[in-house]
């Protein structure tokens, strides 16, 4: 049950108040970076007195409390909306590959602007509507974005890591994963072509 109190008196106490608005400051400014629109933090005076400026800190403290619980909540929700729309750009995606790859064996796509977890999330999509070995490619931010998809009982012949494998270093990148899933990337949007060609000719 023993604490421990550190306490500042006089000319100290006023550097340390300095010294803490000054981090307080940044941290309101980082809180700020992830959501512009919060309240702006109550002001602080170098040239107040010692009480009035320990009574500023305590103020700003109590405001950087809430506002870091109004920042929190809104990432997790911000966080949830976009998890939302992936998964619905995902299905319209998946449905859209479906219907354009009916009565082939397996299905090898470009995804447009299509990143790490937009392609992972419509190759998720499509396994429930098409039963057969799904590679799919896109480009975001100047990278190459790799997933690959085997069903389970074809993984005895066909693995999707090894596709990965074979096809990422086409696109300057290399990948890895599960015999059942993979992902891949790369840095060369510019062979996105001839990676879909060398996938084609791997599962024909």
């Amino acid at each position: 049950g023993v604490r421990r109190i550190e306490a500042v008196a006089g000319g100290a106490a006023r550097d340390w108040a300095k010294q803490e608005a000054a981090r307080q400051q940044e941290k309101f400014e980082a809180l700020a970076r992830k959501k512009p629109d919060i309240a702006a933090l109550p002001a602080f005076e170098n040239d107040a007195a010692t009480t009035e400026m320990l009574q500023q800190i305590d103020a700003r403290a109590a405001h950087l409390e809430k506002i870091e619980v109004e920042v929190r909540d809104w990432e997790k929700q911000s966080a949830k909306t976009a998890e939302a729309e992936l998964r619905n750009r995902a299905a319209q995606i998946a449905n859209q590959l479906t219907a354009s790859h009916a009565g082939r064996n397996f299905c090898v796509a470009e995804v447009q602007d299509g990143d790490g977890k937009l392609l992972q999330a419509v190759a998720d999509a499509l396994k429930s509507k098409f039963n057969g070995p799904i590679f799919l490619v896109g480009a975001a931010n100047e990278s190459v974005a790799l997933v690959a998809s085997v069903p389970k009982e074809m993984s005895a012949r066909l693995q999707a890591n090894k596709l990965i494998q074979q096809i990422a270093p086409i696109v300057g990148g290399k990948g890895g994963g599960r015999p059942e899933n993979a992902q891949g990337a790369g840095k060369d949007p510019s062979k996105i072509a001839e990676a879909l060609a060398k996938a084609r000719e791997l599962l024909s």
